[in-house]
């Protein structure tokens, strides 16, 4: 079902399907959530005074496990929880996620404005959903939602035992009338697969594997699988579209594409209009061209029922595209195909280049990024060159909080009291070396988070240093405890890296950063 006329705002929506909630409101920015749940606020309250109580018992109650859960940042979803509406995105805290998300298991939450993570991995039906729209920015572009990814979020749309039927609403802005062209369960696109040849992935199969044992995983992977079981399917395609034009091929006379053909005529005659065009006359080859059409129709055409040739003809140009479009894939799964056996030899030589293998044997520093998944020529060469072992604590937590982390267009940091110039000189010395880029991915934006964590300093304090939300914070300091733990495992028989990089993991896993369970 379609909302149309105008661009009807999020309370005009409501107000449309208030018989259809909960609702799960989709919006593909974190800011819009909160924008759009803040306006609904201000016109409608879905709760009675006892549920009121409720939200406000179990608002108290998470409030008790962590001072400080909503901090000025969030004292608007504190007021909105006590209305029956919330948001959720990736920017909240894991104890604020987990209060809404419980909110909305016991049916207190009655519309939840969310991004489309809410989809993935978390089971939360609802009556219906709602969509904000149906574009979105993908990193590189605004393009529409695939049928696969509209299904996600659609998918949650009725609830077993409660509904009969899941409602699906889009909100259609006229601006883009293109969203309307719905979606088909039909045309949902697969999941492909692919193998990543990471550092890793090397390291791993020529410690672990024999020369047979990984020639068969990079040639019977799922990702080839599924080149393989397309290119057959376009084999098959291919073939009868031959076979068609060749049936077609039948119905034209020998005279076809002479001058004495009605078909050649017609395009003869559409070119000849054109070249008599004012902007045309008086390019150079275009007086001789058009003598010799007028010569070409001089010749009598053949009196003949021509309509089925020029609707044979049109047909022609129907399959001849088709062909060449699934031509086009073939060789692009051609060259895929190809892809792993070259990209892991590219790797292995780069390894070698870098002495980290020599032929199938690892070297030390192999055996180190064997046990590292991320950045690990990166952080092998920061621990080998000293930037781990032999600095403060807290400069190595700045360092580390860097890795792998690719800062946003407005993230703003305050800067720390370490210049961390060296690592950016390390990473560029790796580059000229022919390290790839995406082998080398390290930011010193968030340095001074995670040291000014390891010195300390509270949430609120790291909070009022940057632009960054709660979840933000928490995603680069567990981040940073998780790779410090490959490290740790990494270091094998050093114990004094072990005890230097434990001692650093153990002052950042601590308050409300702490990881659970662990």
């Amino acid at each position: 079902m379609a909302l149309t006329g105008g661009n009807p705002s999020c309370s005009e929506v409501i107000n449309a399907i208030q018989d259809h909630l909960p609702a799960l409101y989709f919006t593909f920015s974190r800011g819009k959530t909160e924008l759009l749940a803040d306006e609904l606020s201000r016109e409608w309250d879905f709760l009675f005074p006892r549920e009121k109580e409720r939200v406000r018992e179990m608002v108290r109650e998470a409030e008790a496990a962590q001072p400080g859960l909503f901090g000025p940042r969030r004292s608007k979803l504190k007021q909105i929880l006590t209305q029956g509406i919330a948001y959720h995105h990736a920017g909240l805290s894991p104890a604020l996620k987990d209060l809404v998300e419980r909110l909305y298991e016991k049916r207190l939450i009655y519309v939840l404005f969310c991004t489309e993570t809410f989809a993935v991995g978390v089971n939360f039906p609802a009556a219906s959903t709602v969509f904000d729209a149906c574009r979105k920015w993908d990193g590189r572009e605004f393009r529409g939602l695939l049928n696969r990814e509209f299904f996600q979020m659609a998918g949650r749309a009725g609830r077993r035992g409660f509904d009969p039927v899941g409602m699906v609403y889009v909100r259609v802005d006229d601006r883009f009338p293109e969203q309307t062209g719905f979606y088909s369960e039909e045309e949902i696109e697969p999941v492909r697969g692919h193998l990543i040849i990471s550092p890793n992935t090397v390291l791993s199969l020529l410690y672990w594997k024999t020369d047979e044992e990984i020639n068969r995983l990079l040639e019977q992977n799922l990702a080839v699988y599924q080149n393989n079981r397309e290119g057959r399917k376009i084999k098959q395609d291919l073939a009868e579209l031959d076979e068609k034009l060749a049936g077609l091929r039948e119905v034209f006379c020998p005279q076809v594409d002479t001058p004495a053909c009605y078909i050649l005529r017609s395009k003869l005659k559409k070119e000849l209009r054109s070249l008599a065009r004012k902007n045309k006359r008086g390019r150079p080859g275009t007086r001789e061209r058009r003598e010799e059409i007028r010569n070409l129709l001089k010749t009598a055409q053949k009196k003949c029922h021509h309509r089925p040739c020029a609707e044979a003809r049109r047909k022609q140009a129907d399959l001849a595209e088709r062909k060449s479009r699934l031509e086009r894939r073939m060789r692009v799964l051609g060259s895929h195909s190809r892809d792993y056996e070259r990209d892991f030899n590219r790797v292995w030589d780069l390894l070698e280049d870098l002495s980290y293998v020599e032929g199938r044997k690892l070297l030390p520093r192999g055996m180190f990024a064997l046990h590292l998944h991320v950045q690990e020529i990166l952080v092998t060469e920061l621990v080998f060159n000293g930037f781990v072992r032999d600095m403060p604590p807290a400069l190595v937590a700045a360092i580390l909080a860097g890795v792998d982390y690719i800062p946003g267009r407005d993230d703003r940091v305050d800067p720390g009291p370490y210049n961390l110039r060296e690592v950016e000189l390390l990473r560029k010395s790796l580059l000229r070396s022919g390290v790839p880029e995406n082998f080398c991915v390290w930011s010193p934006l968030p340095g001074p988070l995670a040291s000014a964590w390891y010195e300390g300093a509270s949430f609120e304090e790291l909070q009022s240093m940057s632009n960054f939300q709660e979840g933000d914070i928490f995603s680069v300091i567990r981040r940073e405890i998780d790779l410090l733990r490959q490290i740790e495992r990494a270091a094998g028989e050093d114990s004094e890296l072990r005890r230097q990089v434990e001692h650093i993991r153990r002052r950042l896993d601590r308050d409300e950063v702490a990881v659970p369970g662990i």
